[in-house]
């Protein structure tokens, strides 16, 4: 075994470590750093990575072995595995579900059995007579070909194949090899100019005019940066419709001419056709969409062109930041603002610091736009951690449209809508005018309820109502997805007297059709964009006027162009101002901003009506007048009497187990330790809580939460990394305890 080696594999399970492999000689030259294996951990095989190479020592002879080699070759780059041990250790998850998080589906592998060293005759016969299923197997083998286990296990019609086969194996008759599943080699393609794959040529869209001056600052700076081959932050401070798109586009262009990479990061996987059409008309075909709605093999493909150098610029939603671009020059972070560039799951992890650590990291320019960008972003932006452009005016001199704030509580009737906002949207219909209404709620009814015995259906497994979705007639969670049927009558009491309570856009969307018969209304939202390609046929549909009323929720309102939109219609503002989260009032301020927005960006000039029973929230009041800057000063001043970012860095833990008691005890067990291991060290690490969280029991898990601030998100991170050690060698809560770790939370739920 002198040549023989041995590997660091990080496999996708929980644990803080990787794992050692041997590699057999007939593997020996195809797996590197980077190389995704397949190995066996405990009773069953994964996939991981390779992330270390090392000879074989006499001590490690009882090593396991690799068993397969998943891909024709490395899928990370340098880079990328350089990003993930960064990932790892600030949003302290395993390296390995981290490089799960980041690679491309895999093709899938076969296990191959073949017959080593084959029983004699008379040693076959007293297996047939001591264990006839084993010599079965043998029998199946004799051949001398290799079949593989499904074969096997089909020809025998036994479920004891599996056994059979590993005890052989073990007894040296049989061996076993894992062979990928035939992938797809990159394919060598040509642009539209007729360009080889690896040249630089650039097919423009023919330019409608030339950059306003607000946008020609910015892009100069860009590309500047962009040619000095060195990481540059930027923010890009936008209204809606001042042309950021166009800014990002040409800066882009001129990376890609100089023979550089481009990603494109936008926060919905609804937004992905708009862009990638104008993507595609300054870069046919040498460019190409990622994303997790995608086949599995579209988003292999795509992998593997952007590995060959077959594209240039790739666009799509969060997990495209690891497109492996081996000369990346540019990522654009479109909406930076937006909560869906953070991983719910583990890795939790931001898709827009991600973007800023891999610019750091490989000598790339980081662009980030938003008309409303995160507090934080923009303080860092004045604090100089980015270059600010302010780009305050529309494209062409258009207006910001009008907004009027109507206080619902002066409102009576049941109608979901004000008699201003019904009035408002007859008129704009008689113009020819598109309507938009948005309602950040899914569904038909909020809830259900029994007007006689009060009872209100909830989930069975999570601690949240049920949302009654009138075309299905079901009752559904949106957190678990479980469902049950609606009934007209109380299945506690009896009674019949069921109340629908608030509305979802279900019903606004039947409303509207109801009350305007004569326009065609269309809903955008999760539920009506199940199927693949729904959206985009959708929004098609409404950008050429097929539809004049769209019902949406927040999906309607990011970075869509909609041109012949003259009225926007907010039927509740409330939703996410009760919130009891620190960034409600910001969230409110960015989507009210956000879908403010979709108006007046044609020939119409806009008009906002905002529906709200608190007319005097401050965000509320910034959004109508378009101040940013006023709600940015105001907000500000709270998080910084509060100490919430950007005044201190925060990290979440969620304490999760079957019982509630066992959650509880283990987030107060928690929080002792981290406060006497604060006060020991001096850091300065502040703990509150704990308490049940907001949505205490998801997926009939039960859940503790509690809070550690701290001064810098590294220093706060390393410390939950020792609380995290310390708390599990004290065995505390034994293996029913699971502990949700999220740096830099996006919500406190």
């Amino acid at each position: 075994m002198q040549d023989a080696i041995k590997v660091e594999v990080a496999v996708p399970i929980p644990i803080d470590k990787t794992l050692t492999y041997a590699v057999p000689p007939e593997l020996g030259g195809s797996v590197t750093i980077g190389t995704r294996v397949a190995v066996p951990v405990k009773a069953r095989l994964m996939v991981g990575v390779v992330v270390g190479l090392g000879g074989v020592r006499p001590g490690d002879r009882r090593l396991k072995r690799v068993r397969g080699v998943v891909d024709a070759g490395p899928v990370m780059t340098p880079g990328l595995l350089e990003l993930a041990r960064w990932m790892s250790a600030y949003y302290l998850a395993p390296l390995g579900e981290v490089l799960a998080a980041m690679c491309p589906p895999h093709p899938g592998f076969r296990r191959m059995v073949r017959l080593v060293s084959g029983p004699s005759d008379l040693e076959l016969e007293v297996m047939r007579a001591t264990d006839p299923a084993k010599a079965a197997v043998v029998e199946a083998l004799k051949g001398g070909k290799a079949l593989s286990l499904d074969t096997l296990k089909r020809r025998m019609g036994s479920g004891s194949v599996p056994g059979c086969v590993a005890a052989l194996e073990k007894e040296g008759v049989l061996a076993t090899e894992v062979v990928p599943r035939k992938g797809r080699k990159p394919r060598g393609r040509k642009d539209d100019a007729g360009t080889e794959p690896g040249g630089a040529s650039v097919r423009r869209e023919p330019l409608l005019h030339e950059l306003a001056p607000h946008q020609r600052a910015p892009f100069e700076a860009i590309t500047a940066a962009a040619r000095e081959r060195r990481f540059k932050a930027f923010l890009l401070h936008g209204v809606t419709g001042s042309g950021k798109t166009e800014v990002y586009l040409r800066a882009m262009a001129e990376v890609v001419a100089s023979g550089r990479k481009a990603v494109y990061l936008v926060p919905e996987i609804g937004l992905t056709p708009q862009v990638m059409a104008r993507v595609r008309r300054f870069f046919g075909e040498r460019s190409a969409l990622l994303h997790s709605r995608m086949t599995a093999g579209e988003r292999y493909r795509t992998w593997l062109d952007a590995l060959s150098g077959d594209i240039d610029v790739v666009v799509g939603a969060r997990s495209a930041v690891f497109v492996p671009f081996e000369d990346l020059g540019i990522i654009v972070v479109d909406e930076e603002h937006d909560a869906s560039y953070k991983q719910q799951d583990s890795p939790r992890y931001n898709a827009r610091e991600v973007a800023l650590m891999r610019g750091r990291n490989e000598g790339a320019v980081v662009v980030l736009g938003s008309a409303t960008p995160r507090l934080e972003t923009y303080f860092g932006a004045l604090d100089g951690a980015y270059e600010l452009f302010e780009m305050p005016e529309r494209i062409a001199g258009g207006l910001l449209p009008d907004v009027t704030v109507v206080d619902m509580k002066k409102v009576g009737g049941g109608s979901p809508l004000s008699p201003q906002a019904e009035q408002a949207i007859g008129e704009a219909l008689e113009r020819g005018e598109q309507v938009v209404l948005f309602l950040n709620r899914r569904g038909f009814a909020n809830f259900v309820q029994c007007r006689d015995c009060g009872f209100v259906p909830r989930c069975r497994n999570c601690h949240v109502t049920l949302t009654y979705h009138l075309r299905q007639k079901r009752l559904v969670c949106h957190y678990c997805g479980y469902s049950e049927g609606g009934k007209d009558t109380c299945p506690e009491c009896g009674g019949a007297n069921v109340d629908f309570v608030g509305s979802g856009t279900q019903k606004i969307e039947d409303y509207m059709a109801e009350r305007f018969p004569e326009a065609k209304v269309a809903r955008f939202d999760r539920d009506s964009t199940r199927l693949r390609g729904s959206a985009e046929d959708l929004l098609t549909d409404f950008d050429g006027g097929l539809v004049s009323m769209l019902v949406g929720t927040q999906m309607v309102a990011k970075g869509h162009d909609f041109k012949g939109v003259g009225l926007v219609v907010v039927v509740n503002a409330d939703v996410s101002m009760n919130i009891p989260d620190f960034r409600s009032g910001e969230r409110t301020f960015q989507i009210l901003t956000q879908v403010a927005g979709r108006a007046g960006r044609g020939e119409f000039p806009g008009r906002v009506i905002i529906q709200t029973f608190n007319p005097e929230h401050h965000a509320l009041r910034f959004a109508a007048r378009h101040d940013f800057k006023g709600f940015f000063a105001e907000e500000m001043e709270t998080r910084e009497e509060l100490s919430y970012p950007p005044f201190a860095k925060i990290v979440r833990i969620v304490a999760e187990a079957p019982a509630r008691e066992t959650a509880q005890q283990a987030a107060e067990g928690f929080a002792r330790l981290a406060r006497k291991l604060s006060e020991d060290a001096g850091a300065g690490v502040q703990v509150i809580g704990p308490a049940r969280a907001p949505i205490s029991r998801i997926k009939r898990v039960e859940r503790w939460h509690l809070v550690l601030k701290g001064g810098r998100a590294g220093d706060v991170s390393t410390f939950v990394a020792s609380c995290l050690r310390a708390y599990t060698e004290a065995a505390q809560g034994g293996g029913q305890v699971r502990f949700a770790v999220d740096v830099d939370p996006e919500n406190m739920m």
